[in-house]
Parts: C-alpha cells; sequence; structure tokens
C-alpha cells in the first residue's frame, strides 16, 4: 500500500489498474491453470501406480502394501501441496486486501492506494478497489471543500452580523432554550456591566440567569410559547415586551423577547407549533432604571399637585371665609388669623418650591444627554459660528467632561454669542471649561462689559429656532438644570458662566509613581542672568510654551533617542489648547519595550515617521521666542541641547520648570510627581499620562503657580529665573552633603 499526496486520483488511474494484469506478467487464470494441471498431473500419477502396485493379481503383497501407501501419501501431498498453494496464492492475499481496505477507508488525511502487484492472483479486485478509493478520495475532497465554504460563508455571515450588532446601542442576547447565550454585543455586556466570556473550547456557555432576572425571562418565554401554540400563523419576530433586571436590582431592563423557530421538526430541541420548532429566542433590551424612576417621580409630583395642596389651600379658603363672615374681630383674633395665613401662604410655597425642583430633576434626568469632552463642544461651537457668523472663538482652559445634549448647548451658545455681540460690540470670544467641586463651567469671555441680570431673564424667553420641539433658553437651562450669570473680571474681560452637570462615568485613571527630591537632577537648568530674553517681562503678559518629549531612554549623549514632541502655547494666563504641536518621529533604532510601557509608543508607530532632523525645525518654528516650560525640564532640555550640534539650531529661550516651582511654592514635599502638584493645586483634567494630556495639566500647574508667585512678589521672567537658579544652587550643595 502506498500513501499518495493529498490529492484525489484521477479516475482513468482506477479504471486501467481494475482490468490490468500484475507487475510480474502472471495472471490469476494462469495461477489457477498450472494449479490445476499440478493437481491433475499428481492423480494421472496416482492413478497409473494404484492399479499396478495394489489391484495386480501377481503382485507379492508386500509390493501391494508399499503400492497403498504410496498412494496414500501421494493423495495427502496432493491436497497438502494443494492447500498451501491455495493459501498462498488466494487465501493470505485476500486476508491482507481486507486489512488493507479497512485502512484505506478509515484514512481520511493523505490517501491511501493499493499496488496491484501485491495482490497477483486477486486481479482485477485491488485495481476496483482503487477505482473505489479514488471516488472516495474525490468525494471527500468535495465534501471537505463544501464544509469550508460553507465555514466561509458563516465566518462572514457571522461578522456581518456581529459588527450590525456592534452598532446598535440595544443590547442583543440570542440564547437557546437552556437559556445559555449564543450571541451577544458589546452594548449587552454594558447594560448587564458584565466582562467579556473566555472565549475557548473549554468554556462552557454562559447561563442568561447570571447576568439577568430568571423569572422576568422564563415567564415571557413560556407566554411567548403558549401564545404561538394558539395562535396560526406565528411568524419570527413576534415579541412579548417585558420588565427585567440585573440580579442585584440595580438596574432595570426594558426587553422584548422573540422566538427563534425551525422549519420542521427536530428531535430533543423543543416544542412544535404548526410544524415548526423552537429552538431559543432573542433579546433585545435598554437601560430603563432612570425611565421608570421619572415615572414614578412624575406620579409623586401628580399627587403632590393634587392630593397634597389640598390641605393649606383648605386652610386659606377656611381663614379667608372666617374673616368675610366676621368683619368686627378684634386685634388677637386678626393677628392669629393673619399669622395662620401667613404660615400656610409659607408652608404652600415651601411646597411648590420642592414641586419646583423635583420637577426640574425630572426633566434633566429624562431628556436624552450623554457624557461629552468640553473640548469636544467648544470645537463644535467654534464651527457653527465660523459658518454663520464673522466671531472668532479661542479655545482655552484645560479639557474636561461634562453631561448634556450637545447639540442643544451648541445651538444655546451660538445664540447667546449672537447675542452679546449685538449688546456690546465684541466679535472674540474665549470659551473654556472649568471642573469643579459639582458642575463643570462653561466660562464665555470678552472685552467689554457685562451683560445686567435683567437683560439675561429677558434672554432666556428667546426661542431657538434651530433646535427641537421650538426649544427656548430658558428651557435649554432647565434641562440641564443650570443658569447663566454674567460678570467682570481681572483685566476689566467680562465673563458669562453656564454651568453644567459632570460627566456620570467619573474617568478617573490610575496616577504614575511618585517622584522624590533625591531623583531629581536641576544642574541643566541653571541659566545666566544675561540672556536673549526680556528679564523684565511681567509673567501674566507672557508667552509659553509647555512642551515635553518622549524618547527610547535617559540617557541623551549616550544613543537614546527622542521618539515624540507635544507642546501647547499659554498667553495671558490662558491655554490656548488649538495651539499645539504634537508630532512623531522616527528614532532610527528599535524602541526598548520598558520606554514603550511608559510613554506608550511603538516601533510601528513611528517607523513612516519622519526623523528628528526634519520634526526639530518644525518645533523649533512652533516654540519662536516664547519662554520653554516643562514639568521637571532638565531630561528634555539635555536632549535638546544634544539635538542642537546636529540641527545646526539653537534653544537659547529662558527655561521654567514647574516642578523646581513647586519648591519655592510648596516646600520639598515627598512626592514631586504632575499628579501631585496638580492635586495640590486643585486643578483635574480627563487624558492624563498621554503626550497632550500631560502638558495641558502642566500648563494648568504654570498659570495656577504665576497666580501664587505674584503672592510672593515675584512678577517678572527675571525674579522667576534668580529664584529658580538659587533653587538649583541649594539643591546641588544638599546633594553633596
Amino acid at each position: 500500500m502506498h500513501r499518495l499526496p493529498d490529492s484525489p486520483p484521477p479516475d482513468d488511474v482506477s479504471d486501467e489498474d481494475a482490468g490490468a494484469a500484475d507487475r510480474s506478467g502472471r495472471s490469476p487464470r494462469r495461477a489457477i491453470a498450472r494449479l490445476f494441471l499440478a493437481t491433475g498431473a499428481a492423480a494421472a500419477l496416482g492413478a497409473a501406480l494404484i492399479p499396478t502396485l495394489i489391484l495386480s493379481d501377481g503382485a507379492p503383497a508386500q509390493s501391494r502394501t508399499y503400492g497403498a501407501l504410496l498412494a496414500a501419501l501421494l493423495v495427502a501431498g496432493t491436497v497438502a501441496w494443494l492447500w498451501f498453494a491455495l493459501r498462498r496464492l488466494f487465501l493470505r492475499p485476500i486476508g491482507r486486501l481486507a486489512t488493507d481496505i479497512r485502512t484505506l477507508s478509515a484514512t481520511e488525511s493523505a490517501p491511501l492506494w493499493l499496488d496491484t502487484g501485491d495482490y497477483p492472483a486477486l486481479a482485477p479486485l485491488p485495481g476496483a478497489v482503487n477505482a473505489l478509493a479514488g471516488r472516495l478520495t474525490k468525494a471527500r475532497h468535495e465534501i471537505d471543500h463544501a464544509v469550508a465554504r460553507a465555514a466561509e460563508q458563516y465566518t462572514e455571515s457571522n461578522n456581518r452580523l456581529a459588527a450590525i450588532l456592534a452598532d446598535l446601542d440595544e443590547g442583543v442576547l440570542v440564547c437557546n432554550l437552556r437559556h445559555q447565550l449564543l450571541l451577544h454585543n458589546r452594548a449587552a455586556l454594558d447594560l448587564l456591566q458584565a466582562e467579556p466570556h473566555p472565549t475557548g473550547t473549554a468554556a462552557p456557555p454562559r447561563a442568561l440567569i447570571s447576568l439577568m432576572l430568571a423569572d422576568p425571562v422564563r415567564h415571557t418565554l413560556e407566554r411567548l410559547i403558549r401564545q404561538a401554540g394558539f395562535e396560526d400563523g406565528a411568524r419570527d419576530g413576534d415579541a412579548g415586551r417585558f420588565i427585567g433586571g440585573t440580579p442585584n436590582g440595580r438596574i432595570l431592563l426594558d426587553g422584548r423577547m422573540s422566538l427563534v423557530f425551525h422549519e420542521g421538526h427536530l428531535k430533543g430541541s423543543g416544542p412544535v407549533i404548526n410544524n415548526r420548532t423552537v429552538t431559543g429566542y432573542v433579546l433585545t433590551f435598554t437601560d430603563a432604571t432612570r425611565e421608570l424612576a421619572a415615572l414614578g417621580c412624575r406620579d409623586s409630583l401628580l399627587r403632590a399637585t393634587t392630593e397634597d395642596l389640598r390641605s393649606p389651600l383648605a386652610n386659606l379658603r377656611a381663614v379667608m371665609e372666617t374673616l368675610d363672615s366676621c368683619p368686627d374681630l378684634e386685634a388677637d383674633q386678626l393677628r392669629r388669623f393673619e399669622e395662620a395665613m401667613r404660615s400656610e401662604c409659607d408652608s404652600l410655597t415651601r411646597h411648590l418650591e420642592r414641586i419646583a425642583e423635583q420637577y426640574r430633576t425630572t426633566l434633566t434626568g429624562n431628556w436624552p444627554m450623554s457624557d461629552l469632552r468640553s473640548l469636544t463642544l467648544i470645537e463644535l461651537v467654534r464651527h457653527r459660528v465660523s459658518v454663520h457668523r464673522g466671531v472668532t472663538i479661542i479655545p482655552t482652559g484645560i479639557p474636561c467632561r461634562l453631561h448634556g445634549d450637545s447639540f442643544s448647548l451648541v445651538v444655546l451658545l451660538d445664540h447667546l454669542i449672537e447675542r452679546i455681540g449685538e449688546k456690546t460690540g465684541a466679535a472674540i470670544f474665549d470659551l473654556s471649561g472649568e471642573p469643579a467641586a459639582r458642575w463643570i463651567y462653561l466660562d464665555l469671555f470678552w472685552s467689554g462689559a457685562a451683560i445686567p441680570s435683567a437683560t439675561i431673564d429677558e434672554w432666556k424667553a428667546d426661542p431657538l429656532p434651530a433646535a427641537l420641539g421650538g426649544l427656548t433658553v430658558g428651557d435649554v437651562l432647565r434641562h440641564h438644570r443650570s443658569d447663566l450669570w454674567s460678570e467682570i473680571r481681572e483685566g476689566g474681560r467680562a465673563r458669562l458662566r453656564l454651568p453644567l452637570p459632570p460627566a456620570l462615568a467619573s474617568g478617573e485613571q490610575t496616577p504614575r509613581p511618585p517622584v522624590y527630591l533625591d531623583d531629581v537632577d536641576f544642574t541643566a537648568l541653571r541659566q545666566p542672568p544675561d540672556g536673549a530674553a526680556d528679564l523684565s517681562q511681567r509673567l501674566d503678559d507672557m508667552s509659553f510654551v509647555v512642551f515635553g518629549i518622549e524618547t527610547t531612554g535617559p540617557d541623551a549623549d549616550g544613543g537614546d533617542e527622542i521618539v515624540a514632541f507635544s507642546a501647547v502655547r499659554v498667553f495671558g494666563r490662558r491655554i490656548l489648547t488649538n495651539d499645539t504641536f504634537l508630532a512623531l518621529v522616527n528614532p532610527g533604532r528599535p524602541i526598548p519595550h520598558e520606554a514603550t510601557a511608559r510613554h506608550g509608543i511603538s516601533d510601528q508607530q513611528v517607523q513612516d515617521q519622519p526623523g528628528i532632523d526634519a520634526v526639530l525645525p518644525r518645533f523649533r518654528a512652533f516654540v519662536g521666542d516664547d519662554a520653554l516650560v516643562a514639568h521637571r525640564a532638565g531630561p528634555a532640555i539635555s536632549f535638546l541641547r544634544a539635538k542642537e550640534r546636529t540641527a545646526g539650531l539653537r534653544f537659547a529661550n529662558p527655561v521654567i520648570d514647574t516642578m523646581l516651582l513647586s519648591l519655592k511654592l510648596q516646600g520639598p514635599s515627598s512626592d514631586l510627581s504632575l499628579d501631585s502638584i496638580a492635586s495640590l493645586l486643585g486643578i483635574s483634567a480627563i487624558d492624563r499620562h498621554t503626550a497632550l494630556g500631560d502638558r495641558l495639566i502642566a500648563a494648568a500647574i504654570l498659570i495656577a503657580q504665576i497666580d501664587v508667585l505674584r503672592g510672593h512678589g515675584i512678577v517678572t521672567l527675571g525674579e522667576v529665573l534668580h529664584e529658580s537658579n538659587a533653587l538649583i544652587d541649594l539643591h546641588a550643595r544638599e546633594r553633596l552633603l
């Protein structure tokens, strides 16, 4: 038996083998003929000897005995030889052929092929077996090809279905009748607050009852099955609505269930209804916690505005009727009635205020809102204003996350900017988001007069034509439980403040490890007092570039290279969030894994990026004559100094280190990390531990430090550099001790 390549044999080979002779040239007919000729010859010899030796009358008795014995031996030898020949020519080959046929039929990998020369006496049977094996192998290949094609189609359909489900905001679950999850989308796991199930053959299907209350699901399934059994023509997609929840009871779900049918009978699968078998069900659901809570609150409000108001109103009516029926009351009695009326009026006022607050809360919770970034909202306002009117919006501040209806807020801010422009003539506005304890403040700044409160109250009745449903300014404010006020800030600039709810998702990130003073070397930051910069510049009026670099390692002179620049400009104590610099650099060498783990930049990200010779001049042009600022600026300045020589550039700009200033303002605290200093100064932001996110936090720290430095009498660049040099010398002496 031979093993052939993994391809079906051609049909004509099998047909030739079926009628061909064996390789030695012997045919089974010749072998059988020779066998019978030899047997016939032995029989003829015996027939000649037996009459001569046994039946002859003149032969002696001894001769007849020998003749009989010889004849018996001849017959026995002939029979033994015939058995040996039959066994050798037919029986053993037939046994081997049967074994090879069983092996051939059981092999599913590379096909086996019988060698007809191994069975010379059985031809054309091996050839016929080869023909059958060829057709069997061909059939197996066709089946394998069909299975592979069906698997590809299934995978493609599954991927399409997964892509469709991934875009749905509703949770979708497909389960069998044992309530095991067969398919789900990411929204379902998010709504159920469940982690993805581990994949692999060893992982059993997840049970739905571990994620959702079982009783509502089982009840709805039973109801749909019974309902389908009584209705002719039950269709796929017939749904039953139910209210479910998570096992911990924290999330209520508004769900719909549809049965999944299979045409025909499937034994042991499920109930059969109208010649169709129920194989499972599909669940779609949304989070109804807030909606149901809002319905409960509405019921409470309705009760409060009807039944709960009857008692104080009845009391007031009784007092009024008493006063009308008794006009000549004494002074003491009249005073008691007046006090009773005042008390009931105060109670009624407080009750109405509570109702109004509950109404605002219900309205806010029921209006479609989502978490969004303040910078995204500001950019949307910039785009809308630039399209409709000749107004300039300058994004400032550090990005934060808020909760609101972005479209109605953009329309509201667009309308307010138009109104302020009409009132004050302002055409340039700063727009920023400022996080606080309970609110995110959207602040609109302009040069000019503040808006009076009476005017703002009039604006609240303005309709917003672009908003849905004929909303007014006041409607949008009520939806966000917000208000407006205007005031004059430092420097004579006016501000309109709009408080908004913070994001529901905290987005908190794990802080980086602490940085200790003993681990920092500031000597590279010492600057001569006679630099090119104007040392008399006031910090409040200066322009700064808060920058940072990412590298392959810490050694600027030992072969490590820059892999990224990031920077943001600060001018007039404002963070210009749209005036930024971001660039990746191909270092010309592999990035170590520990460096990638620190800053997240891999070899794949920089392989198509320009080298330092192309990026450094662009960064130098962005910096211009502005002062450079960094948190722990020493390593960054060392890399810039190392690249100046090869790039033919020079950074003569003054350098300020926010970590060094924190030593002056907060003292040598145990932790000098960016997170720790920002926390001490009450600065919070999103996108921490990203290149631009860290620069924005450092910029906010710089502005806060400028405010604190003013209280120490340090207001100019020269005074800051003088204090920095003194701190550097003091720190260097302490490290030598």
